[in-house]
């Protein structure tokens, strides 16, 4: 046993000095300047369809303990245009709750989506579950086009001479 004690130091300083390590890197990098300001690229538009018929509706539910999930789902949709707090408790459910009604309709987005929240929190404020769903219309992307911008700006000019809009240009 007194052998055994002797030895502890000696294989905690050797588990010590074996997790440390240097890496270095001796790779070298090249940064070339180039100018893009006379490269042009197509816009890509598509054309949405609604189904204004039946709305698509998803819900989620997570448990919190602080800022930690205890449980919840594990797949979401990527909203776009959105900001969300580092660390909300709303976000994820909402999220997993508009992937589970884009999943069950096959649908691309969500048109006027109307989200529902509720958080009840127990144990003065230490855990938290969040009910969050999420109902509106489903909605695809079809045909597909690649648009250029200068020809795009032409053909909105046009329909606004046909119109009898004023047109200010400036040169």
């Amino acid at each position: 046993m007194k052998k055994m004690y002797k030895l502890l130091p000696i294989f905690i300083t050797a588990i010590f000095l074996s997790s440390c390590g240097i890496v270095k890197n001796s790779g070298k990098y090249h940064e070339k300047s180039v100018s893009n300001a006379q490269i042009d690229t197509d816009e890509l538009r598509a054309d949405m369809e609604i189904d204004e018929t039946s709305k698509i509706t998803g819900s989620a539910t997570a448990t919190y303990f602080l800022f930690f999930k205890l449980s919840g789902d594990n797949h979401y949709a990527d909203i776009q245009g959105s900001f969300e707090m580092p660390f909300s408790k709303t976000a994820g459910p909402k999220k997993a709750a508009q992937y589970k009604a884009l999943n069950s309709a096959k649908a691309d987005f969500i048109a006027k989506p109307s989200y529902t929240i509720k958080k009840t929190t127990y144990l003065l404020g230490l855990m938290t579950m969040v009910d969050a769903s999420v109902s509106g219309y489903g909605g695809v992307y079809k045909n597909f086009k690649q648009v250029d911008p200068l020809e795009r700006n032409v053909e909105l000019l046009k329909a606004k001479i046909e119109s009898g809009g004023k047109v200010k240009v400036d040169l």
